[in-house]
């Protein structure tokens, strides 16, 4: 045993002397299996060595680099051996226990690319080769890019816009195989056009790249010798100004079933995407700028700028445009923005106005005439109902509105005054019911009489009647008692009489018509007018006087006045009634009236001749609508005794005073001629004067101071303190029992038609 280890060695030595000389053959000696390794890296050597029966045993096992060895084992007496010139730093490491062995070196060199192979000897079987060609992989350089210029560029080149045509040449150094360069965008491969480069031990491949938003994004360049690792690789921004590709509005509150609601707050979005630099967002209503949005955001990863509105929509606005829009400024107009448009659907209550229809006026409509009203709406969504109005009650279907009452418009086919008045509609939709504002209207119709038709006020005749609009004519047809037709015209209701011609002491037939522009009147107001109320009151302070030789009436004037007349009655012969003797028409006089008061009043006075017992003087007050009635004085017996005619009155009647008068100028001839003769031969002597005094009581002396210059003749008078009565006719007076003289202290019931008076002695 002792001999066969030392043999051993021997032999070792023997064979690593002729391994130079018994080189291994591939595909001869054994097979060859090719194998990579990075340099700087590590790379497992494997070699079979099992044996194929179980009675042999593995004897040697040798590892050659290019058939020089590195490393052997000798199972025999468990030793193991390295070359110290390929084992620097201890770079290998054998593992026998496993099977296959592996001899693993690390720390790989370039110099380490050789073709390795490993020989195992056995006790029984034949020697065994297993080849393994190494390669060692020798990694480029870091790529480096350069412009079209020549210069170097590092991690950003441009700025370029869309369709721009990039020119940059990717450079790697080294390498071993010589790598192959690609350029890259994204994922997806642009070109792989490599070469060699000017430069020794450089490779190069120039880009010529039409840049588009989708190309331009991520750019690289690899470059790759192996597979055992991913490429190396360098990458480059392109600076490409890019408008946005994308832009969409989002509602985020304020939609309901893909509306908004008018004046409701709502929020939308607008996000743009791919705009670079980051784009300006703005929010156009319609042609209108808004200005109210939040503050922009931007994404420089995912290239997202965002913006939020906040706006109330209005009714006017369903329909109306929102536009987002997105520009780059930097761009040149017409490439720079890009924009979304959506439609509002603003949803609201209906907004309601009512109009009428057809031909007239507003709001007027003429009596007979139709009325058409129609209720205007705008809403959104569409009017389910509506309902109409009038005089704030809800109109039913009924024979005087009709059925159709619930539809948009309202006709009435015959329009009549009770159909004037308030006027409202109201639309109802999902949203709400609105009203609308009210509209009176005015029902015109022709004039009417009414109130009496023609009524008297005063001295003014007034024409009642009721129309609308008011009337502004008036044409009157006046008829005074026996005389022509009047035909008057009047801007106004009022006609004074003053512009009647003729007598108004009787009766007057009136007619009115009133025009207002609708229709002729049909049916006049007539009336018949007597005019007593306009009469003068009758007079009540007068009295009886006898002057001048004859009997005077004499009143204090009353209101209303022009003209006074005094009448004479006497008693029938059947002593029952009053019949009128004499009228005549009384003056102002120049005296004062007796009686006394804040002011002196002057007198009327008229002649009434001679009266006998039994008569009565009327004393009337008139104007143009007749005299008032007549106030009847009767004169006292002493008052009649005063005025009773002297004894030669009777001489100086005819027949009487033609024989009196004969003989009397027979007698004063010849007493003239007597006279004349004595009157001759005496002297004449001048009477003596005689002068008489009256006593006379206060009342007369007042009385006379009053009167001034007048002469006074034995008169009396008669002062009335009764109240008149109105004559019927002006020829006869109305009949009274006058069968029984009155006394003064004995009062008898007056007649119907007569008024007496108390009387008493004037002052003189």
């Amino acid at each position: 045993m002792d001999r066969r280890m030392r043999v051993i060695p021997a032999l070792i030595c023997f064979m690593f002397t002729l391994s130079p000389v018994l080189a291994f053959i591939p595909g001869i000696d054994g097979p060859v299996i090719a194998q990579e390794a990075l340099e700087g890296g590590k790379t497992t050597l494997f070699c079979d060595s099992a044996t194929d029966s179980p009675n042999d045993e593995l004897m040697l096992l040798v590892w050659y680099k290019d058939n020089a060895p590195i490393y052997s084992y000798d199972a025999r007496i468990a030793s193991e051996w390295s070359s110290l010139s390929f084992n620097t730093s201890s770079r290998l490491k054998a593992d026998l226990k496993n099977e296959p062995t592996a001899l693993i070196v690390t720390n790989l060199r370039g110099d380490d690319q050789a073709l390795y192979h490993c020989r195992v000897d056995f006790l029984l079987a034949p020697t065994r080769n297993i080849g393994v060609n190494l390669t060692v992989i020798v990694l480029p350089s870091q790529p480096f890019f350069l412009d079209e210029f020549g210069n170097k560029v590092e991690r950003k080149i441009g700025p370029y816009h869309e369709g721009d045509t990039l020119v940059l040449s990717c450079l790697v150094i080294g390498g071993r195989p010589p790598p192959r360069i690609s350029w890259y965008s994204g994922k997806d491969l642009v070109d792989a056009s490599d070469g060699a480069s000017d430069i020794p031990g450089v490779r190069e491949n120039e880009l010529y790249l039409p840049l588009t938003r989708h190309n331009a994004e991520s750019l690289s360049c690899k470059a790759s010798n192996t597979h055992l690792i991913p490429p190396v690789r360098a990458s480059l921004q392109v600076e490409l100004f890019l408008p946005a590709y994308n832009v969409t509005i989002n509602c985020v509150r304020g939609l309901v079933e893909d509306a908004l609601r008018a004046g409701k707050k709502a929020i939308v979005q607008c996000i743009a995407y791919g705009s670079y630099p980051p784009p300006e967002i703005t929010w156009w209503l319609d042609h209108r700028h808004l200005t109210q949005h939040s503050n922009q955001s931007w994404d420089n990863v995912t290239r997202k700028a965002e913006s939020y509105l906040e706006f109330t929509p209005a009714v006017n606005e369903h329909g109306a445009t929102l536009a987002c829009i997105a520009t780059n400024t930097v761009m040149a107009p017409g490439r720079d923005s890009k924009a979304d448009v959506i439609i509002l659907n603003v949803t609201y209550s209906p907004i309601v106005e009512l109009s009428k229809l057809g031909d007239g006026r507003l709001n007027e409509v003429v009596e007979l005439d139709s009325l058409h009203l129609e209720c205007e709406v705008k809403a959104n969504p569409p009017v389910l109902s509506f309902t109409w109005y009038f005089n704030d009650v809800e109109i039913r279907p009924n024979r005087w509105w009709g059925n159709q009452v619930s539809s948009q418009t309202l006709l009435v086919e015959e329009v009549t005054r009770r159909h004037a008045g308030r006027y409202s509609c109201a639309a109802r939709n999902n949203i709400g019911e609105t009203r609308a504002e009210s509209i009176n209207i005015t029902v015109f119709y022709p004039p009417e009489c009414q109130d009496h038709g023609v009524t008297l006020v005063k001295e003014t005749l007034k024409c009642n009647v009721k129309a609308l609009p008011p009337p502004d004519t008036f044409f009157w047809h006046i008829q005074p008692a026996d005389e022509d037709v009047q035909h008057l015209t009047t801007g106004s209701a009022i006609l004074p009489l003053t512009q009647i011609t003729g007598s108004l002491s009787r009766t007057l037939d009136t007619s009115c018509e009133a025009g207002n522009g609708i229709a002729s009147q049909e049916k006049p107001c007539k009336k018949i007018f007597s005019f007593e109320q306009l009469r003068p009151p009758q007079p009540q302070q007068c009295d009886l006087a006898f002057e001048y030789e004859e009997f005077q009436m004499r009143c204090i004037p009353v209101e209303n006045a022009t003209y006074y007349e005094v009448s004479v009655w006497r008693m029938s012969t059947s002593n029952a009634s009053l019949v009128l003797d004499r009228r005549g028409s009384m003056g102002y006089g120049m005296s004062q009236a007796l009686a006394q008061g804040e002011g002196v009043p002057w007198l009327v006075r008229g002649p009434l001749g001679n009266l006998n017992v039994g008569d009565e003087a009327g004393a009337s007050a008139c104007n143009r609508y007749g005299c008032s009635s007549a106030l009847l004085l009767r004169p006292t017996e002493n008052l009649l005794h005063a005025a009773a005619n002297p004894w030669w009155k009777f001489l100086l009647e005819k027949d009487v005073g033609i024989s009196v008068g004969a003989v009397v100028l027979v007698a004063v001839f010849v007493l003239s001629t007597v006279l004349a003769i004595r009157l001759a031969r005496r002297a004449r002597s001048k009477p003596t004067p005689v002068i008489q005094v009256l006593q006379l009581d206060d009342v007369a002396r007042d009385y006379l101071e009053t009167i001034g210059d007048h002469k006074i003749h034995a008169s009396r008078s008669l002062r009335s303190c009764s109240s008149g009565y109105s004559d019927g006719s002006a020829e006869s007076a109305p009949t009274v029992d006058r069968r029984r003289k009155p006394r003064l202290w004995d009062w008898e019931p007056l007649p119907p038609d007569v008024t007496l008076t108390i009387h008493r002695e004037s002052a003189v």
